[in-house]
């Protein structure tokens, strides 16, 4: 235990480590989300949580971030120093306290940053909410859910802890699927091969629960006669390391895809569709394993759409002749800005599309973002915060809503079944392939 000069108070091993820990990852950018904050409350009503718990405070954008800038204004600003009353420093000591924070930066946020793009002051909570998740894992104070998806990353390589024998096997059975979909015994799943323009990167979501996504994609890249590979490691382009704050770990799992497509002397990354997964790879992966890129990295998305565009493949939209409505993955949009490129591609695919509102960068989450899947304690007050999302879908009137995340089709069935919802979840991967004329 720790014996506090100044506030003559015994400290806990783990909350001492926090606070030391808190000191090394401060940043500019950190720094001044923890400072810029005026509780102006502009954000309050952005945040799903807050519009479906009216009345409960603690949901509040504000409120939740005040948890972490108490301690950052105690221990590293210098208003904490001399005036801690003042400005609301408060210090941080015991186990207990570090599981009520635990509560809020897990349970009570999916990290969907709406909040900070509502903000005149340019706080980005999500941002250093991501950090005090990663202060809390780093004393092994977490969801159970978070460290048992971490421990699959760290020592078998994908989030899921599918074995490479399993791997392989879907692949060859989606590969006997593909042969007779396209009348062609000589078609093929390749894997590993060197010097293609494309290495295909999934989620493992895929090959547990989803496998005919593979086969969809491996159908377009057919048609559109691609020099393309699927590698035998380093597959996985999700990232755990985003949910849980680890750097360590979204360096190590990124890293991991880096190589494998530098061995195998791949011109491009595609990765299918999956939200946390395009930004962790594409936009964060090279931050937290310290390395420069040479290859290109994009959205299967983007892919898709190039290859109509440029016309390697032809689709027949009244193939898809149902009605559409689309969701913004929260990290695709408003993290990374992808929201005209699926739209345009829909357009391409399907008759009927209507938009939903508020769409784009304004969209809420579907619930289940942040990792909060993996987070069964907090199940009930998620599905109870869903009823913003429910809302939204049904105000459509569509029989489909169509995403470009994987997490996301999960989150939103949740939504529909729990609130009895008369529509199916589907992606454009699945609407291309059907749509296509080969």
């Amino acid at each position: 235990m720790f014996l506090m000069n100044d506030e003559n108070k015994k400290r806990s091993y783990k909350a001492q480590k926090v606070i030391d820990r808190l000191g090394k990852k401060l940043n500019r950018q950190m720094v001044g989300s923890l400072a810029a904050c005026v509780h102006c409350g502009m954000c309050t009503d952005s945040c799903h949580y807050v519009l479906a718990n009216p009345g409960d405070p603690t949901y509040a954008p504000a409120y939740k971030a005040d948890k972490i800038r108490k301690i950052f204004k105690r221990h590293y600003d210098w208003t904490g120093s001399v005036l801690p009353s003042w400005v609301g420093a408060k210090s941080v000591f015991t186990d207990e306290e570090l599981e009520e924070l635990k509560d809020t930066a897990f349970g009570k946020c999916t990290n969907c940053r709406r909040c900070t793009i509502n903000c005149p002051m340019g706080v980005d909570f999500a941002t250093f909410n991501r950090m005090t998740r990663g202060l809390l894992v780093h004393v092994g104070i977490m969801p159970e859910g978070v460290e048992y998806v971490s421990k699959e990353q760290w020592e078998i390589g994908n989030q899921m802890g599918v074995l490479k024998e399993q791997y392989l096997e879907t692949l060859e059975w989606q590969e006997e699927e593909l042969q007779g979909e396209v009348n062609n015994p000589k078609a093929k799943i390749p894997i590993d091969k060197m010097n293609a323009n494309i290495v295909y990167t999934i989620n493992p979501r895929e090959i547990k629960h989803d496998p005919r996504s593979i086969l969809d994609a491996a159908k377009i890249f057919y048609a559109a006669k691609e020099n393309w590979t699927m590698p035998s490691e380093g597959w996985d382009m999700t990232n755990f390391g985003l949910f849980s704050g680890d750097d360590d770990l979204g360096g190590a799992v990124a890293g991991r895809v880096y190589e494998k497509v530098e061995e195998l002397k791949g011109k491009k990354l595609v990765m299918s569709e999956c939200g946390h997964g395009y930004r962790s790879t594409r936009c964060e992966g090279p931050n937290w394993a310290k390395k420069d890129i040479k290859f290109e990295a994009e959205s299967s998305v983007i892919t898709m759409l190039n290859y109509i565009k440029e016309g390697k493949i032809h689709v027949d939209k009244s193939k898809n002749d149902s009605s559409y409505t689309f969701h913004d993955s929260c990290n695709n949009a408003r993290s990374c800005g992808l929201t005209e490129e699926p739209r345009e591609l829909l357009n391409y695919v399907v008759g009927d599309f209507r938009e939903m509102y508020p769409n784009r960068a304004e969209n809420f989450c579907c619930t289940g973002g942040g990792g909060a899947m993996s987070m069964s304690e907090y199940r009930p007050r998620r599905l109870q915060s869903a009823i913003v999302k429910a809302k939204q879908l049904e105000a459509t009137g569509t029989k489909y809503v169509v995403t470009s995340c994987h997490n996301c089709v999960d989150g939103l069935n949740d939504v529909i079944k729990h609130y009895n919802l008369d529509m199916k979840v589907t992606q454009l991967v699945n609407l291309v392939s059907n749509a296509l004329v080969i």
